[in-house]
């Protein structure tokens, strides 16, 4: 079955708020200029349609307004990693190191609990483990 223009716009909406703002609203309105309220209205579904200075405000932060309202296509209308917003980038470098320390924590756990000649000073080692995890959070 066929989605409505509108279910698109909203599962797009979801998908750019979720992966590029960590579903924060406020943030999706500072870095494309969109009203919160048109924001939540669309990720929800109480608006399946926008207007004109909307498209312009996500055209401009570099979303892809055929993707947006159809699905078709790359979310951003760049071609390659540069294009896009410093923010971003670091975003998904910050997104990176996250999975990266996530995995440490897990390997640092798994060491200490199989190896208990490598020991460390519990209190140490419960600092550096609340550390890391908060780092993470």
């Amino acid at each position: 079955m066929e989605k409505k223009s509108g279910e698109t716009l909203q599962d797009n909406v979801r998908y750019l708020l979720e992966k590029y703002y960590d579903g924060n609203v406020s943030e999706m309105q500072r870095e494309t200029g969109v009203n919160r309220s048109v924001i939540s209205e669309l990720k929800n579904g109480g608006k399946t349609e926008v207007n004109s200075s909307t498209l312009i405000r996500f055209a401009q932060s570099g979303i892809n307004l055929n993707w947006l309202l159809t699905g078709e296509g790359a979310p951003f209308t760049v071609n390659e990693m540069a294009d896009i917003s410093e923010e971003l980038k670091e975003k998904q470098l910050l997104d990176n190191r996250m999975k990266e320390i996530k995995k440490l924590v897990g390997d640092i756990e798994d060491q200490l609990s199989e190896q208990p000649h490598l020991r460390l000073d519990p209190d140490v080692q419960s600092a550096l483990l609340e550390l890391l995890k908060k780092a993470v959070r």
